[in-house]
């Protein structure tokens, strides 16, 4: 392989008041979390402050910003030359409020302050990787999404699991080495009883637990057999019409029947 020349970038994932920062390239319209090269004798904290400021007119000085973090680099999609070092802080919600679309640097046309369960939504070149590599989401999770006849399984969690009282879809963790699809029919088959095959799958999204956000994985799977035998985790379920759904009182918006093109 030829050998090239590395240039450091720092990526600078801000959070406040819950919210994250993503601003449109003015070169592609894509999104992405603000940040640039990092100067000769300058560390990853006083570059992040800088590009901030750069790019979008606040004055952030050290004090300003908390939480400083730093995750893993990793060499950018868009050009491999360029060594993302992903970082993250939080800025006081009285700054969120002061930035103003007339002060970005010319790099961005436009900024916005999303939710990450949105993340989804925006068009980006490899800026889920920041949010692995600082751990902001814990990890993958398989969605199950069971037909039956036009219905679809939904399942409540019971009083010894996280987010007790809530309706779902089947899921559960991925583990090592699995697939989204063999753990959708591996957690099917635990908590349930049941067995399936799978259909299709779609994109991930990011949902948020009690314990932070994941990588959720929807599959759509299609009912083969078995009698409903429910585990621990689960007090009860029921086969439902896509359009039911939303009169459940559900974890978050259920994105996955969406992904799937199921409603």
């Amino acid at each position: 392989m030829e050998a090239f020349d590395t240039f450091d970038v720092v990526q600078t994932v801000v959070e406040s008041d819950s919210k994250y920062l993503m601003a449109k390239r003015s070169k592609d319209d894509y999104w992405e979390f603000m940040g640039g090269k990092v100067k000769e004798n300058e560390n990853l904290r006083e570059a992040a402050i800088r590009e901030l400021n750069e790019e979008t007119g606040l004055d952030l000085s050290s004090e300003d910003i908390s939480d400083f973090r730093r995750g893993d680099s990793y060499r950018s999609e868009d050009d491999e030359k360029f060594r993302l070092n992903p970082v993250s802080f939080n800025i006081s919600k009285e700054k969120k409020d002061s930035m103003s679309a007339q002060d970005l640097s010319k790099e961005h046309t436009e900024f916005e302050w999303i939710e990450l369960n949105d993340f989804d939504e925006y068009e980006t070149l490899g800026q889920y990787k920041a949010l692995e590599h600082l751990d902001v989401v814990n990890g993958r999770v398989a969605l199950a999404v069971v037909e039956k006849k036009e219905e679809y399984l939904m399942v409540k969690r019971s009083e010894e699991n996280s987010t007790p009282g809530k309706w779902s879809t089947v899921s559960g963790g991925i583990e090592h080495g699995e697939t989204s699809e063999e753990a959708a029919k591996r957690e099917l088959r635990e908590e349930t009883g049941l067995k399936a095959k799978v259909v299709e799958t779609a994109e991930y999204y990011i949902g948020r637990g009690e314990s932070g956000y994941w990588r959720l994985e929807p599959v759509h799977l299609e009912y083969e057999n078995g009698e409903v035998d429910l585990n621990w985790e689960l007090s009860e379920c029921r086969w439902v019409k896509p359009e039911e759904v939303k009169d459940l009182e559900t974890i978050g918006k259920l994105k996955s029947f969406d992904k799937l093109e199921l409603r």
